[in-house]
């Protein structure tokens, strides 16, 4: 992706005060952003945010978009503050939904599926999370099923 070479490339020539704004620049708008911030919240929906579910989401950015180890960090750091910051999932859905095939939607519900799965436990409020997720998607119901049965 050329785009985040281009962001490493300015990374390593900038200062620290401004590195933030780059990559907010640079990942702003892109549905992998979006992807990984629906991945956190789902393991944060649970007040259990392990180890094993940041592993599988690094896991998931790096061997779908793409990305090389440094690209994959980076786009977690900047998704994680994003989560934090959320005030709403739309600004994210909306995103997805504004860019994204069907089928590419319905891949963003299996990797949140991943994700909720990692632990081996699916908590009441990591299910409510995916299900909301769908429904700003337009997941029909027997897709949001057969992703969670995958």
């Amino acid at each position: 992706m050329k785009f985040l070479d281009s962001l490493l490339s300015k990374i390593v020539s900038t200062s620290n005060k401004n590195i933030t704004t780059e990559i907010k620049n640079s990942f702003n708008d892109h549905i992998e952003l979006a992807t990984c911030i629906l991945m956190i919240e789902v393991a944060r929906s649970d007040e259990n945010f392990d180890d094993i579910e940041k592993e599988k989401i690094l896991s998931i950015a790096k061997n779908n978009f793409n990305l090389n180890d440094d690209q994959t960090r980076l786009l977690i750091h900047l998704a994680d503050k994003k989560n934090q910051e959320m005030i709403s999932l739309y600004e994210w859905t909306s995103k997805i939904n504004e860019s994204c095939e069907y089928s590419e939607k319905k891949r963003v519900i299996e990797f949140l599926w991943d994700v909720a799965f990692a632990d081996n436990i699916i908590d009441k409020y990591e299910d409510h999370s995916i299900r909301k997720i769908a429904d700003l998607l337009y997941i029909k119901h027997q897709d949001f099923i057969k992703a969670k049965l995958k």
